[in-house]
């Protein structure tokens, strides 16, 4: 078969010679962005915080260069827990999962902990009385003195907490024997600042933090939630009266005054009144209240804090990032809005493009605890 030389594509001599240099730059430039980040320590901890940003929250991404890190039980200061540590000199980060049932196994939790352990953390998953859904200073001081004992071993810790766990994280942080030999950063996720806030939130719809009415929509559940933790927190002679009042079998009538005002502090409406009807329920629930609570100890806050919330969490309130703003003045705040809690939310073809802006929040967080221990 013939071939029309007039008409066959054959490439001009000088495109002929131009690809070949364009590919050759091509590669010359992303040695140079390799090797770039490869020396310039600021960007390879920029590079490194994108990959176990993306790693934590479950996107399938190659680490060929990861350090190997299998999990294994150990005990810190009297606590169980599950210890990863690359090698024997990664410093360490202590993590608090909250009040989920799974605890230290629940995946999301073992998902952000071998994302940390293959950026050359050592991680350490203690077992807490919070997972049960407690809220006690027992694990606060367990948390002291854990970070007290392996930044002995490795130098300074990051404590970083989900949800109740960083809650928890700020209430340590506070303590007098946590200086910046033991405690390099906190980082929450989620948190709670003031739980009498979250009540009025959950009660009324409302949150007033300074002169600001924040609105909230909280989850189905969460009035009941809040309604459940009241009762266990009131003396143990106005627990059954109070429950039988709440379920509608007995008059609010009924109730010592102590015990009614707990009642009309779990029915209120009026954001305004929270603060008020919180003077007049019994002292041992103004007590724990307060005492789990870490705007009561905010000023003893030192060390650096970042801290990143969801516009869209229905079961801790936004407001409690902007509350934590205003109590800890250089905390580094960080806002989501495609989070549903500690949860990405892809339900809708909008929330892929805010998932975008989120993933950015997610990797100066990250970025944030990495750098902490460099």
């Amino acid at each position: 078969m013939s071939v029309d030389a007039t008409t066959s594509p054959v490439p001009h001599p000088g495109r002929r010679r131009r690809w070949p240099r364009v590919a050759l730059a091509l590669v010359v430039v992303l040695a140079l962005l390799a090797g770039l980040v490869a020396t310039v320590p600021t960007l390879r901890m920029r590079a490194l915080a994108a990959v176990t940003a993306l790693d934590a929250i479950g996107v399938d991404v190659p680490r060929p260069m990861a350090a190997p890190a299998e999990p294994g039980r150990r005990t810190v200061a009297g606590v169980s827990g599950t210890w990863l540590s690359p090698d024997d000199d990664a410093p360490v980060v202590l993590l608090v999962p909250g009040a989920a049932p799974e605890g230290l196994d629940d995946p999301r939790i073992v998902r952000v902990a071998e994302a940390l352990a293959r950026s050359g953390r050592a991680v350490f998953l203690p077992e807490l009385r919070v997972y049960d859904q407690q809220l006690v200073t027992d694990d606060v001081e367990d948390l002291v003195r854990m970070t007290t004992t392996l930044a002995d071993e490795r130098g300074p810790v990051a404590l970083v907490g989900a949800s109740f766990g960083g809650s928890l994280g700020l209430l340590a942080a506070a303590d007098e024997r946590l200086g910046d030999e033991q405690l390099t950063l906190v980082a929450a996720f989620g948190a709670y600042v003031d739980l009498l806030g979250v009540v009025q939130a959950g009660t009324t719809g409302t949150a007033l933090v300074g002169e600001q009415a924040l609105d909230w929509e909280p989850h189905p559940l969460a009035d009941e939630v809040i309604r459940e933790q009241l009762v266990a927190l009131m003396p143990d002679e106005y627990r059954e009266g109070l429950v039988a009042v709440l379920d509608g079998e007995r008059a609010p009538e009924d109730l010592p005054a102590e015990a009614r005002a707990a009642y009309e502090l779990a029915t209120n409406d009026d954001p305004r009144r929270t603060r008020e009807l919180a003077t007049r329920i019994p002292e041992r629930l103004q007590r724990r209240l307060a005492e789990v609570s870490p705007v009561t100890v905010a000023d003893r806050i030192d060390t650096p804090v970042v801290a990143m919330h969801s516009t869209e969490d229905p079961t801790i309130p936004y407001s409690e990032l902007v509350r934590l703003g205003h109590a800890v003045p250089h905390a580094e705040l960080l806002t989501l809005t495609a989070f549903s809690h500690v949860d990405l939310n892809l339900d809708g073809a909008g929330d892929w493009w805010a998932a975008l802006g989120d993933l950015r929040v997610v990797w100066r967080f990250v970025a944030e605890i990495l750098a902490a221990q460099r």
